[in-house]
């Protein structure tokens, strides 16, 4: 439905008019009428302007409609003039969700558009975990004296509505081995895909494993070695204490929706490779035995698009430690902001446990020009904790939000692997 106003924008002039007319009168003045009719001029322009046409085609487009937490969502607004007249003044804004911040660019903008012409206009949201809709936008034409005024609410054409979500695809993980198949090389041969290296024919090998080109240049069998693939056990270990929980400094997703995003991602990944992977929380609400199944990824996933788990912390450690299995690795996925986590790490740790930690930082603003002095001292204290972890053999995966969490878990491990390289090829378990 459209709202047309109308305003008497030209009652200025039409005093002028007036006065001029008067003034030529009593004074004698001829050319002041000259001013009077210039004046009379604009008046009659603006009364007799036209209603405006509001003969617009309008459209939204996302650049993506589902993205993980920290991720921007990139909004284009489309408007075409579909009539057969220049609209010399078009304003139009979007209706975002209130939820969901404005991080770049303007929900609104001006323009003029000549019949035909498209004009495209483009702002971000970084919106929290969750579903969310738009509402319908705003359009506005006004005449080119300003006189007239046409308002509509129009829903868009397009997508209405976008997604924040916590499950994703692969996480890397640490070369502590059990003894079932999977997608994780070790330093051990046997068979699998990659030569790894070769040894002396014994009775009872594979005929296709015996290197036959050795044994034409040289007449003597020998068997080749190849790099075993073996499965994992692998626990991800949400921190879901609300008290350890801090907002962005964009107001976009939280750091327990980034950790347990970061969380999702590793158990989708874990499982897609064939490890067994368990699920816990650090409440003890929560504990999804390991398992090399979909029941696994189903279960998480009814527990994470649930609602927050109010923990009390407790004696985090034992709690953890005696449900683990008796070679599983630890991905402790937590915001450091307390003291409790890496000495939860630390122990486990001490205890034979390979323990990798992931953390997303909040303490730098994604979008934010300057960080406030409380962030930056929360920041230094985090660092310090990462470089506690590391010096205690602990790799940490420090998720800087202006990067893909794959990216900063694929340098981590990276640089770990060369270090381990380095020291002799050692397993794996040295700092990072």
């Amino acid at each position: 439905m459209s709202d047309v106003v109308r305003r008497a924008r030209w009652q200025g002039a039409l005093v002028v008019a007036l006065l001029s007319s008067l003034l030529a009168v009593a004074l004698g003045i001829p050319g002041l009428f000259v001013l009077a009719v210039v004046a009379l001029g604009f008046v009659l322009v603006g009364q007799l302007s036209a209603e405006p046409d509001v003969d617009l085609c309008l459209e939204r487009r996302l650049e993506e409609s589902r993205v993980p937490p920290g991720r921007p969502v990139t909004v284009t607004l489309a408007v075409t003039n579909d009539g057969d007249r220049v609209l010399p003044d078009v304003r139009l804004a979007d209706d975002p969700p209130d939820s969901v911040p404005v991080t770049d660019g303007a929900l609104g903008f001006a323009t003029a558009i000549r019949p035909g012409e498209t004009i495209t206009h483009t702002y971000e949201l970084r919106p929290p975990r969750g579903e969310f809709a738009f509402g319908p936008a705003t359009i506005r034409v006004r005449s080119l004296s300003a006189t007239t005024a046409v308002t509509e609410k129009r829903e868009p054409e397009g997508e209405t509505t976008f997604r924040c979500e916590t499950l994703l695809d692969s996480f890397p993980v640490q070369d502590r081995t059990i003894q079932f198949v999977g997608q994780t090389p070790t330093d051990d041969g046997g068979s699998g895909i990659e030569f790894f290296s070769t040894r002396s024919y014994r009775r009872g090998d594979p005929i296709n494993r015996i290197d036959w080109h050795r044994f034409a240049r040289t007449g003597e069998l020998a068997t080749i070695e190849y790099r075993e693939e073996r499965a994992v056990t692998v626990v991800f270990v949400v921190d879901d204490r609300p008290e350890v929980h801090r907002g962005s400094l964009d107001g976009g997703p939280d750091s327990y929706d980034l950790t347990l995003y970061a969380a999702s991602r590793g158990v989708v990944g874990s499982l897609e490779d064939g490890n067994r992977t368990g699920v816990a929380t650090l409440s003890g609400d929560t504990w999804i035995r390991p398992a090399a199944e979909d029941g696994v990824r189903r279960r998480w996933e009814d527990t994470a698009d649930g609602q927050r788990t109010i923990a009390d912390g407790g004696s985090l450690a034992v709690d953890l430690e005696r449900r683990l299995p008796r070679r599983a690795q630890v991905v402790l996925c937590t915001p450091l902001t307390d003291r409790d986590a890496v000495d939860l790490a630390e122990t486990l740790r001490t205890r034979d446990r390979d323990v990798t930690v992931v953390t997303p930082d909040l303490t730098t603003g994604v979008a934010s020009r300057s960080v406030p002095p409380g962030a930056r001292i929360a920041g230094l204290v985090r660092t310090n904790r990462i470089d506690e972890l590391r010096s205690v053999g602990v790799p940490v995966v420090d998720w800087n939000l202006q990067d893909p969490i794959s990216v900063d878990l694929a340098r981590a491990f990276r640089e770990r692997g060369e270090n381990a390289g380095r020291a002799g090829g050692s397993g794996g378990r040295g700092a990072q």
